[in-house]
């Protein structure tokens, strides 16, 4: 009885380890669960910057040498304060 109680100690603890640093530790289950959260956590942070990226690229194309939209200087002249708020825009060609 002495050895089979011998023989169960020194099996459960082995297998006591290997469950023990397959859940914790930098490489084990509650890291994996941490590493999913950041990944998640930076891709949503991803489109964000995507967004706001295509944002200023759009702004930028309003902008551009050969086709200028008249209309968004305007607004933002009455942003910045250049113009008065009666003012009229007009574009003779």
């Amino acid at each position: 009885m002495f050895k089979l109680k011998t023989l169960l100690l020194l099996s459960i603890l082995p297998l006591a380890y290997l469950i023990y640093h397959l859940i914790g530790f930098e490489n084990g289950i509650n890291a994996y669960v941490h590493k999913i959260k950041v990944l998640k956590n930076k891709q949503i942070q991803q489109e964000e910057l995507k967004k706001e990226i295509d944002y200023y690229k759009t702004k930028i194309l309003l902008l551009d040498d050969d086709d200028i939209n008249i209309d968004f200087l305007e607004e933002k002249s009455y942003e910045l304060g250049e113009s008065p708020k009666n003012a009229f825009t007009v574009i003779i060609k």
